[in-house]
């Protein structure tokens, strides 16, 4: 360890400094996977009244989808010694780049903005006298502490945090399946639907590959020569496992309850109706994971802002973040299921592509100098355009009436034959991949970067 307070921010992290576990890419990605938001999608789920086993297979590729990509992404941490929104200029170029840092800088303050309303939700059940926007900013402060100390004490954080939150998860799934008889209900009226089936599928891929963006962020301190391996098993399967877990859990309380709003409050309430002990438990496991998540959005939203700015600070950056970020959270508040529904689907449109292309990069065409993001071209044209062939060819796909809560009244030709699926995620990944590669076909290695 260098120091307990992080000094560097989206500079290159030398051999010097490098240290740290694979391990704990598992335990980081474990913890930030066991959140009421993921929890939330488990009710989603179960409105969609698949059979069971329909909806585990949906539960199953999605997560090991998302989990794989992020792990492939982390895995680049090591090599280039940057954070992931800082490597995609080797992809891009420097000014090329910008528009994803942008993007990426409102995506995590999104993300931050939901989980700052579940902890203030936690807050303001627990004690009514306290106005939901005090409850969001005290939940706020205590993720800004832990991210203004940086990588460090994030790692160590998280490592405390997958082992307390995997016990109190382990609990709250244990009393969900007291009530089995409770399905019985939900297995009567179930019957496969193959746009329900795709919905299933792209609502559980879209939270779990939307950490892509932070994935290098939290393994670019590891030494060089770390077994790239072992770092994308890790990553992959403390998310895919965490993320698995927490969606059977809200599935299964609301089985038990009838309830499918997806708030965090109905698990306080189911927990609590089998003694106070329990109601405890359900409240530190909700708040502590809407913290495990948030010390993650935070501090990956300032090095993005880093990377737009380079002549700020990671603490300004953060003091920055954490600002609107609140005010976000306290306006989105009013509206928890809708604003975060909306969100989660909202910010996949410019991810896939942008992961396809940054994929094809680093493992096809072993791209991998870390010299490459300081030096490289001001605009790399060739993955631009890819980029957005990929995003167009995505638009039949794409039901935006869904994803912006009914604000942009636009649902793709195949969206609408698909029953209103959004698939366009995984077209767009797919199109921009394989554009990337033609555009590319027989190029030189130094051309790829011009």
């Amino acid at each position: 360890m260098t120091s307990v307070m992080e000094r560097l921010g989206i500079e290159h992290i030398p051999e010097s400094m490098r240290h740290g576990k694979t391990m704990y890419q598992f335990t980081l990605w474990f913890a930030s996977n066991l959140t009421v938001a993921d929890y939330a999608l488990g009710p989603i789920l179960y409105t969609l009244g698949l059979p069971i086993p329909w909806l585990a297979l949906a539960l199953a590729l999605g997560n090991v989808l998302g989990g794989l990509l992020v792990g492939l992404l982390a895995a680049m941490g090591p090599t280039y010694g940057y954070p992931q929104i800082m490597i995609s200029r080797a992809a891009y170029g420097r000014v090329g780049n910008l528009p994803f840092a942008i993007t990426n800088w409102v995506s995590t303050l999104g993300w931050f903005s939901v989980n700052a309303i579940i902890g203030g939700y936690i807050i303001n059940y627990v004690d009514p006298r306290i106005p939901l926007y005090a409850a969001i900013l005290i939940t706020v402060i205590t993720q800004f502490i832990i991210a203004l100390f940086g990588y460090d004490i994030i790692h160590r954080s998280e490592y405390i945090l997958s082992i307390v939150l995997g016990i109190m998860f382990a609990v709250s799934l244990a009393l969900s399946l007291t009530k089995p008889h409770l399905l019985s209900a939900y297995l009567r009226t179930a019957t496969f639907n193959p746009f329900n089936f795709a919905i299933a599928l792209a609502t559980v891929f879209s939270y779990i590959m939307s950490w892509g963006p932070y994935a290098s962020d939290y393994s670019r301190y590891l030494p060089e020569n770390t077994s790239r391996a072992r770092v994308i098993a890790y990553a992959t399967l403390g998310g895919l496992l965490a993320s698995l877990w927490s969606e059977v859990v809200g599935f299964a309380v609301a089985a038990a309850t009838g309830n499918t709003s997806g708030l965090p409050t109905v698990l306080v309430q189911f927990m609590g109706s089998y003694g106070f002990a329990y109601a405890v438990i359900a409240v530190a496991a909700l708040f502590l994971g809407a913290l495990a998540a948030n010390v993650l959005n935070i501090y990956t939203n300032s090095l993005s802002a880093l990377a737009i700015y380079n002549k700020a600070r990671r603490w300004q950056a953060l003091v920055a973040g954490a600002i609107v970020g609140t005010l976000m959270a306290v306006l989105g508040g009013l509206n928890f299921v809708g604003y975060y529904e909306g969100f989660l689907l909202f910010l996949d449109y410019w991810i896939t592509p942008w992961i396809g292309i940054l994929l094809v990069m680093f493992y096809v065409y072993r791209i991998r100098d870390w010299r490459l993001v300081e030096d490289s071209p001001r605009v790399i044209w060739r993955a631009l355009l890819a980029y957005v062939i990929g995003l167009l060819i995505s638009v039949p796909f794409m039901n935006l009436y869904a994803a912006t809560g009914g604000l942009v009244p636009y649902v793709g030709p195949i969206a609408n034959a698909l029953g209103g699926a959004d698939i366009s995620y995984f077209i767009s990944f797919i199109a921009a991949s394989i554009t990337y590669l033609i555009l590319m076909r027989g190029k030189e290695r130094g051309a790829i970067l011009k």
